[in-house]
C-alpha cells in the first residue's frame, strides 16, 4: 500500500476487504449465526462495481461479495461509514444501493432476484444508536392495519459498531484485527486515545507472520498519516518502539523509505508516485490477494515489464479491472 489517494478510509477499506481471507474471517465472526449457517463462506467472491452515489464517496465505501445463500446465488453487500459523525439516513442510502444492485442481478428468465445481506461497519466516535430496520421509521405505522402495511417497503441491516464508545470486541485472524484497531485508531478523539489504540495495532502487527509485517505496518502507517493531521512520524515511531523494540531496523526502513518518496511532508493530500518498481510490485501484491492462483507467474512478469503507461493504467483500476482485462492489457 505505497500510494497516498485523495479518500484514504476507501482505499484503506478496499485494500483490507478484497482479500478473501479476511472478509471471509470478518463474516464467520461478525455476521449473526443464523446467517453463518446458510451462507457459503468458501463461495465469497468480490465484485467491483461500487454503488455509492459520487457525491458521498468521501463519507462511504463499499464492497459487493457473490455467494451461495441456502444454496442459491446471493450476495453480502458491505457498506462502510467513515464520518466521525452518526449519519441517521443511512437506512435510506442502503436501501437504494440495494435495489441499485438488484436492478443489474434481476433474472428476465426465473423474474427474480437473488437475496442481499447487508451490513454496515461503522467506526466513528459515537456509539451507533440510529435505527436499523426501516419499518420502524415509519411514522405511525404501529397504528395500521396489516393490510395497509404490506405497503410499505421494509428491510433491516447489520450494524457493526466499531466505534471506541460501543465498545465491540474484535476477534477474528490477527490481520483482521489490526485492521480493525487500525481504523479506530484512525477516528480517536485525543492523543492519548489515538496512542492507546496504536499500541493495539502494534502488539497484533508483532504476532504476524514475519513477511507479513513489513506490508501492514507500511499500510496502517500511510493510512493513519493521512487521517489524522495531529499524528507525526516521530510519535508513531515512539509508540511503535515501545510495543515492538526488536522491529525498529525494519520500522525505520519503511519510514526512510516514506520520507524520501515525499508521503510524509505537510499535509498529505493527493495521489504521490512512488517509484516504478515499487508501484508495479504493490500491484502484484493487491491483484495476488484478488485473483489467488489465477493471476500466475507468467502475468506477474508482463506487469514488471510493462511501461509506465500500463502500470499508471492498472494503478487507476486496481480494484475494478477483471483478470481477462488484465491479460488483454498486457498482450
Amino acid at each position: 500500500m505505497n500510494e497516498l489517494v485523495h479518500n484514504p478510509h476507501d482505499r484503506f477499506f478496499k485494500w483490507i476487504f478484497s482479500d478473501k481471507k479476511i472478509a471471509r474471517d470478518f463474516l464467520q465472526n461478525y455476521l449473526p449465526q443464523e446467517a453463518v449457517e446458510i451462507v457459503d463462506l468458501d463461495y465469497l467472491t468480490p465484485e467491483n462495481n461500487s454503488h455509492v452515489d459520487e457525491k458521498l464517496k468521501e463519507s462511504l465505501s463499499d464492497m459487493l461479495y457473490k455467494t451461495k445463500i441456502n444454496g442459491l446465488d446471493g450476495y453480502i453487500y458491505i457498506l462502510m461509514e467513515h464520518k466521525s459523525y452518526i449519519e441517521g439516513k443511512v437506512i435510506f442510502q442502503l436501501l437504494r444501493y440495494i435495489t441499485s444492485i438488484w436492478e443489474e442481478k434481476y433474472d428476465p428468465k426465473t423474474k427474480k432476484v437473488p437475496i442481499i445481506i447487508p451490513i454496515v461497519i461503522y467506526h466513528g466516535r459515537e456509539v451507533w444508536n440510529v435505527e436499523t430496520n426501516l419499518s420502524n421509521m415509519v411514522q405511525g405505522i404501529e397504528d395500521l392495519p396489516d393490510e395497509l402495511k404490506t405497503y410499505l417497503p421494509t428491510y433491516r441491516y447489520e450494524i457493526c459498531d466499531f466505534s471506541i464508545k460501543g465498545k465491540k470486541r474484535i476477534i477474528g485472524l490477527t490481520a483482521t484485527k489490526v485492521a480493525l484497531e487500525a481504523m479506530r485508531a484512525g477516528t480517536a478523539m485525543t492523543k492519548e486515545e489515538f496512542k492507546e489504540r496504536l499500541a493495539r495495532v502494534f502488539e497484533y502487527i508483532k504476532q504476524l507472520p514475519e513477511e507479513q509485517v513489513h506490508e501492514w505496518f507500511e499500510g496502517c502507517m500511510i493510512y493513519l498519516l493521512n487521517v489524522r493531521e495531529d499524528v507525526t512520524i516521530e510519535e508513531i515511531l515512539k509508540v511503535q518502539k515501545e510495543i515492538m523494540p526488536g522491529r525498529g531496523e525494519i520500522v525505520m526502513t519503511i519510514a526512510e523509505k516514506l520520507r524520501n518518496e515525499g508521503k510524509l511532508e505537510g499535509k498529505l493530500e493527493g495521489k504521490v508516485e512512488g517509484k516504478l518498481e515499487e508501484r508495479k510490485e504493490f500491484e502484484i501484491r493487491l491483484l495476488s490477494k484478488r485473483f489467488g492462483n489465477q493471476l500466475t507467474e507468467e502475468i506477474k512478469d508482463k506487469i514488471r515489464k510493462a511501461d509506465e503507461k500500463t502500470i499508471d493504467y492498472i494503478g487507476d483500476n486496481l480494484l475494478e479491472i477483471t483478470i481477462e482485462e488484465l491479460k488483454e492489457l498486457l498482450k
